[in-house]
């Protein structure tokens, strides 16, 4: 899938990724975001989750995300995509147009909701 969910899944799965990629979210960790139980991911339920993982990354809570906070969870390619502007920080609007983007382009029939 895309960097948000890789983000997502990384943060979830607290630093315990495999050697394969965390390109899909996997039942449990859907589970575990999908706090309604209905087998979907809402936008609402993506939101929170992104906004808590957000915080999870920001270590020293500075509304930003240096390499040094996301080498847990991305490596250096993932972080300069997600890192529009170019300068070694990862902002909350990037990370949130990223967010959205991804939460977009999986959204493949538009319901807002991924399955």
């Amino acid at each position: 899938m895309t960097r948000g969910f890789i983000i997502a899944a990384a943060v979830l799965m607290a630093g315990a990724v495999s050697a394969e990629t965390v390109g899909e979210l996997h039942e449990n960790e859907l589970r575990a975001i999908d706090k309604n139980n209905d087998g979907f991911l809402s936008r609402e339920e993506f939101d929170a989750f992104s906004d808590y993982a957000f915080q999870a990354m920001d270590e020293n809570k500075d509304s930003s995300v240096g390499l040094q906070e996301a080498k847990p969870h991305l490596d250096e390619d993932q972080f300069r995509d997600v890192d529009r502007d170019n300068d070694g920080f990862i902002s909350r609007s990037e990370y949130d147009a990223q967010m959205n983007d991804d939460f977009l382009s999986a959204d493949k029939n538009q319901n807002g909701q991924l399955d």
